[in-house]
């Protein structure tokens, strides 16, 4: 196959052909007129034939140079049409969220109407799943993880929020059988979350040095709305993120049973496979997600 010339050389010399001077030519193409006159002679020594007439400050285009000029700019519209449709393919395909039920209807879903009023060329669809794992292999696909990093084939970064782990429980319960210690839950029905990584009770319990109880029989909930449920109606006791409950805290419809919390190694993470990192829309929406979390933390901190 016959080597073709530099795509940069061939843009110049079009641009110089169409517009008759190397000087508009370098402006245009945001160079220096004497890096476009470099690029014609290259172009012109690769093909072996003079492309333009030189007379001091003016050029024209010799009858090669003509020919050439003509087929080369219809390819160029072809690149450029080409392009531009898949700019407009990818600017309207929807962004797709993978994202737990709990933080998407606690945290996310309430802040989507302000993404929507800066990005209103973006449609989000939420791809709600309880499994971290779940992650489309599409490249437009984000993924809000709760865990610890590296996930194979995605680039993760941390939101910044304040991701506490604490103990909650009915105001009832807390009353009945208040704890004052982390040692007072040994016996008491602990209330499970099975679609972490990791069970949270199994952090807490070792960071307080105390001996991890039988957890196969505690209740288990796969959700955490169903989580909070089990505990507003007095089931037991549960160790959730701080932040994703204050609508239950602030109500009084759940209280904070124990004041010593749980600094997870843990977190929230934003995810998308290396090859989402051109796309706009990610990139859009992960600015404005690290962004939100960031005043997000600031207020759990402040209050």
């Amino acid at each position: 196959m016959d080597r073709l010339p530099s795509l940069h050389a061939v843009r110049c010399f079009a641009a110089a052909a169409r517009l008759k001077s190397f000087t508009a030519a370098a402006s245009e193409l945001h160079v220096t007129q004497g890096a476009i006159s470099k690029m014609v002679q290259s172009l012109e020594e690769e093909l072996g034939v003079p492309l333009f007439d030189r007379n001091g400050r003016f050029i024209s285009l010799t009858p090669a140079g003509q020919t050439y000029h003509a087929e080369v700019q219809l390819a160029l519209d072809q690149i450029a049409e080409a392009s531009n449709k898949v700019r407009k393919a990818a600017e309207n395909n929807a962004l797709s969220i993978g994202v737990n039920s709990g933080f998407a209807t606690r945290w996310l879903v309430p802040r989507l109407s302000e993404f929507h009023a800066s990005h209103s060329g973006i449609q989000v669809n939420i791809l709600a799943g309880e499994s971290s794992d779940q992650v489309s292999s599409d490249a437009s696909q984000v993924a809000i993880r709760y865990g610890l990093a590296p996930w194979p084939g995605c680039i993760a970064t941390r939101l910044p929020l304040d991701a506490r782990l604490g103990v909650v429980c009915s105001p009832q319960l807390h009353i009945d059988k208040p704890l004052r210690q982390p040692q007072d839950l040994t016996g008491r029905n602990l209330l499970t979350y099975s679609s972490a990584s990791r069970d949270p009770w199994q952090d807490f319990f070792a960071h307080f040095e105390l001996p991890l109880p039988d957890l196969a029989k505690a209740p288990r909930f796969y959700q955490l709305p169903i989580l909070a449920e089990a505990a507003v109606s007095g089931l037991g006791f549960a160790l959730v993120p701080l932040f994703l409950f204050e609508s239950e805290l602030n109500s009084g419809r759940l209280v904070q049973a124990l004041p010593q919390t749980l600094d997870s190694e843990r977190g929230y993470y934003i995810t998308h496979p290396k090859g989402a990192a051109l796309d706009r829309k990610v990139q859009a929406f992960k600015k404005w997600l690290i962004g939100k979390a960031k005043v997000s933390s600031t207020k759990s901190l402040s209050v």
